[in-house]
């Protein structure tokens, strides 16, 4: 599993659908490589001999609605999941051009159970990836490993342009060493809307920064709160 990027069967017309929804896939040996369409989330899972047929996961999400306006920010939620081994990274890879505003991760503590650190400061940033180290997470008893990304987009950003990332980690087993990049989890830039141009961010009226779905879940995902969105910013406009 070293250093393996996103498989599927490109011949598939139904693979590529279950790609473009966002749900995992699991990887088999008689694929082609190929990049998978773009979505809001994406989610790999696969075995191989060093996880002795135990299957681990990777997902990635764009917390929100996939839209971002040039010079603004945009939030990325990356997890690992698996059948209880350690892992002592997890990576977000992002597209060229974007700044680390934030980074944060929630991890299983043996005392507290699952809790946010902030990584900023601590984590690995250059080569369009963000990297968190630890010295071994687990992901026994359902543990997570989640990794929390916030970018200042460039101002630069051409509008219309939906731009790639991807994700990986490294599993203390056999062969854990997994990148899954470019993985399909786009962001789309769209012009400034009438909040941000007037305030400057989102940030300020309480949506930015915000991690929505459920971190417990590989595949938790943040389609049911976009009512919560609203709420913030109507509240904050009256």
């Amino acid at each position: 599993m070293s250093r393996r990027s996103l498989r599927h069967a490109v011949a598939a017309t139904a693979s590529m659908a279950i790609l473009a929804a966002g749900v995992t896939v699991g990887l088999g040996t008689s694929v082609a490589q190929a990049t998978p369409a773009c979505a809001l989330n994406q989610s790999v899972t696969d075995s191989w001999p060093g996880s002795f047929g135990t299957p681990y996961t990777v997902s990635k999400e764009i917390v929100g609605d996939g839209t971002a306006a040039p010079g603004h920010t945009v939030t990325y939620l990356t997890k690992v999941s698996g059948s209880g081994a350690l892992v002592n990274q997890i990576r977000d890879f992002h597209p060229a051009g974007f700044q680390l505003v934030k980074a944060r991760v929630n991890v299983k503590w043996v005392l507290g159970g699952q809790q946010w650190e902030d990584v900023t400061g601590t984590a690995v940033v250059g080569n369009n990836a963000v990297i968190a180290k630890g010295t071994g997470w687990t992901t026994a008893g359902g543990g997570v490993i989640a990794l929390e990304t916030t970018y200042k987009v460039p101002d630069n950003a051409v509008v219309g342009s939906k731009l790639d990332s991807g994700a990986g980690t490294n599993i203390v087993l056999a062969a854990g060493d997994w990148n899954i990049n470019p993985m399909g989890v786009c962001v789309t830039i769209r012009q400034p809307n009438p909040v941000e141009a007037g305030t400057g961010s989102l940030e300020g009226i309480g949506v930015g920064g915000q991690v929505f779905g459920s971190l417990t879940d590989p595949q938790g995902s943040i389609s049911n709160v976009v009512g919560g969105i609203l709420g913030n910013v109507l509240g904050n406009m009256s």
